[in-house]
């Protein structure tokens, strides 16, 4: 998934609204609505077996009850003579027979299982899925390379905003290179190359470390693959590109440990560019299988195919003049999930397909965290006004305004632990909620929004705050104090503000609240926050009734 920096415009609507309405405390289905169905997808790939579970609600939506994988390598040791090998048929029916026991127990439903490319070339392919079928009782469909792209699309394009021009997003498995040239309206092109790492190790890889002359005949293999789909695709740019797989996560992986991470979360945005990947490549050539095992980040089940993954993946840079490959955590088995709903509810596939996964993401959270989300949205509304209308006081990128208003409706959302020190349990909440499209820094501006957003101030010897790279601290203070307006300015949860109206001169701010209905204790307490944001912008702020004459601000004793 790709990193968004901050000082990227991002749109977000003035109100922004959530797909569902909160679900009950008991976290049983709201009345009148069916129970989600369980779904489990299996992705027999030639490096590894996936299993992911899901929970899919009546309107299309799904979460992930849980996942598993084995490194069962099926394709290894056939790709020469295109067979599996008898090992290779025992552990992956061995794995099968876990994952399918597994899904019972979480009571899947359905189960819909697919082979891809060692199965697919195996001239006893069919004796594997004909295996699966008597011992497991579980159907095995083998699906085409062009298959196998567009679902690998679906994922893609549920996990990362497309838009409207081309991406390149690819995928390396262990048999077969899949490339797709699509936006978030459709795919434009589905092709595959048998260029997977695996299989490219095996047939090239003889020597320890590898010999020039390997390594020369693997760059030429890759090449000479890669030209048809280079001349299919014709010059042209694309907006970005987008990566997934294990291979290229671990490559990734490696990347950023060399750039000085010193460990890598879930949900963390990986990303390589092209001088990283020439610079590896020339580093893995010249190291053993024993050397390769020690470098930070490397996945000792992937040793064998980095070398070959990150050929595969230079080239395709070279190709297509490429900067940068964006890592996305969606794969293959989601595609397969996507692909269900899609097939079972078609009613509901534009719902279940949002083309932006920042906002979805961040409702599934409120929603996962039973929040309250009528005073969410007219917080975020209120907050993400204050900042259009005081853009010359405060002077921040636009990005920081979606950041702003996706902290505000979540900064409640520590009331799912307690009412107690509720706004510290929201910055957990945000940070480790799994968050989709974010960066790292993305999540600590909002949480930290979150969590800062009544009460203390941060300070130093906070951990939220250590959290929060240097650079972002001084426009996170600025929008503390607008969500804390916000916050102040439906105080009774009763959306009593229709709007509100900044008027700025050299005198300081007149905030005018706009309201037809008694808003006393609304202007009392952004009253009460007047001082926050008098310190952060520098400027005094009188907070009135819209049509009052202007006054001296009414401050709170002790504000």
């Amino acid at each position: 998934m790709s990193t968004v920096s901050l000082d990227r415009s991002e749109r977000l609507t003035s109100r922004p609204a959530g797909p569902l309405a909160a679900a009950p405390a008991d976290g049983s289905a709201p009345p009148g609505k069916p129970p989600p169905a369980k779904f489990g997808a299996i992705d027999v790939g030639t490096n590894s077996i996936h299993l992911v579970m899901a929970e899919i609600s009546s309107e299309g939506d799904f979460r992930i009850l849980g996942r598993d994988k084995e490194m069962v390598q099926l394709g290894k040791g056939g790709f020469a003579r295109h067979m599996l090998t008898a090992r290779a048929m025992r552990e992956g029916l061995a794995a099968l027979k876990r994952f399918t026991k597994m899904a019972r127990l979480k009571g899947i439903s359905r189960l819909r299982a697919v082979a891809t490319s060692a199965v697919r070339e195996a001239i006893n392919g069919g004796d594997f899925v004909q295996a699966v079928r008597d011992e497991l009782g579980l159907a095995l469909h083998i699906i085409s390379p062009e298959e196998e792209a567009r679902l690998i699309y679906l994922a893609v394009r549920h996990a990362v905003n497309l838009g409207a021009d081309d991406n390149l997003i690819m995928d390396v498995g262990g048999g077969s290179l899949e490339m797709v040239v699509g936006n978030a309206e459709r795919p434009e092109v589905l092709a595959s190359v048998k260029l997977g790492a695996s299989r490219l190790a095996e047939l090239f890889l003889k020597s320890d470390p590898p010999s020039e002359g390997e390594l020369k005949a693997l760059r030429k293999h890759v090449d000479e693959h890669l030209e048809p789909l280079i001349t299919r695709l014709g010059a042209r740019n694309f907006a970005r590109c987008i990566g997934t797989s294990g291979t290229i996560e671990n490559v990734a992986t490696v990347c950023a440990y060399r750039r000085g991470a010193t460990e890598i979360e879930p949900f963390m945005q990986l990303s390589m560019t092209r001088g990283e990947l020439k610079t590896l490549l020339v580093e893995l050539s010249g190291l053993t299988r024993e050397q390769r095992l020690k470098l930070p980040g490397t996945d000792a089940r992937r040793i064998d195919s980095i070398l070959t993954g990150t050929v595969v993946l230079l080239a395709v840079m070279q190709a297509f003049g490429l900067s940068q490959i964006d890592h996305c955590h969606m794969a293959l088995r989601e595609g397969i999930i996507l692909d269900d709903i899609a097939r079972h509810q078609a009613h509901l596939q534009a719902r279940a397909m949002w083309p932006d996964p920042r906002i979805r993401s961040v409702i599934q959270l409120g929603e996962r965290c039973r929040y309250h989300r009528p005073h969410a949205e007219q917080v975020a509304r209120l907050a993400v006004s204050l900042f259009d209308q005081l853009r010359d006081r405060h002077e921040l990128a636009d990005a920081y305004r979606e950041l702003l208003g996706h902290a505000c409706l979540l900064h409640d959302i520590g009331y799912l632990i307690s009412q107690e020190s509720h706004h510290k349990h929201s910055y957990y909440l945000v940070r480790n909620g799994g968050l989709q499209g974010f960066s790292e820094q993305e999540i600590e501006v909002m949480a930290n929004v979150a969590r800062y957003h009544r009460k203390g101030r941060p300070k130093k010897s906070h951990y939220s705050w250590r959290n929060l790279a240097r650079e972002h601290r001084r426009p996170v203070r600025k929008l503390i104090a607008l969500a804390r307006l916000a916050e102040a300015l439906d105080r009774t949860h009763d959306s009593v503000v229709d709007a509100v109206s900044c008027h700025a001169d050299g005198g300081g701010v007149e905030l005018r609240v706009h309201t037809r209905k008694d808003a006393e204790l609304e202007l009392w307490t952004a009253r009460r926050q007047a001082e926050v944001f008098e310190e952060e912008f520098g400027l005094p702020i009188r907070i009135v009734p819209a049509g009052q004459a202007p006054k001296e601000a009414r401050r709170a004793p002790g504000s």
